[in-house]
């Protein structure tokens, strides 16, 4: 590896360390200055958005629904960068902490494709992709467990409900 190209991949890296702090400090609004005026983004929830400020405005509505006043952080582990003249694609996957508003914990890992282009020296964040095994996804097995308890519990009262009538008419 040429050197220059290490001293690109130094670059990539501390955009890399700016999104993480964004993500921990709900500061998301920090990645602007790092992101192309083309930039479009696919989340985890499968949203699109074309730029940056839908991006910003779904992240507090999603924050603050699922979040509220808990924690989020993320912990990015690129695979090796490839840059190309001004393109580089970077992916990995992210090890990500997340206490929902109701306090609650949750662990779980995501896969990730970012590709930046460098303009005048400066790398921005032309398309990025998030995504998460649904079967996997930890938030949506605790709502699964919610459901089959409820619905349990539900049908015990009615099934119990509807022998006792059919005892008091026999």
């Amino acid at each position: 590896m040429n050197k220059n190209t290490e001293f690109e991949k130094e670059k990539l890296r501390a955009i890399q360390a700016v999104f993480e702090e964004s993500v921990k400090n709900n500061t998301i609004e920090n990645m602007e200055a790092y992101t192309d005026e083309n930039f479009s983004f696919v989340s985890f929830t499968d949203k699109s958005f074309d730029n940056f400020q839908s991006f910003k405005q779904q992240w507090k509505v999603t924050r603050t629904q699922m979040i509220g006043n808990g924690a989020f952080e993320t912990q990015l582990n690129p695979n090796p960068s490839l840059v190309l003249g001004d393109i580089a694609i970077c992916h990995g996957n992210a090890n990500n902490s997340m206490v929902d508003k109701k306090g609650k914990p949750y662990e779980f890992s995501t896969h990730w494709t970012v590709v930046l282009k460098c303009n005048e020296g400066e790398w921005k964040v032309l398309r990025a992709h998030n995504s998460l095994d649904p079967f996997a996804n930890p938030m949506l097995k605790n709502g699964i467990k919610k459901a089959l308890l409820w619905t349990g519990l539900l049908a015990f009262v009615g099934g119990s409900a509807i022998g006792a009538a059919v005892m008091a008419i026999v």
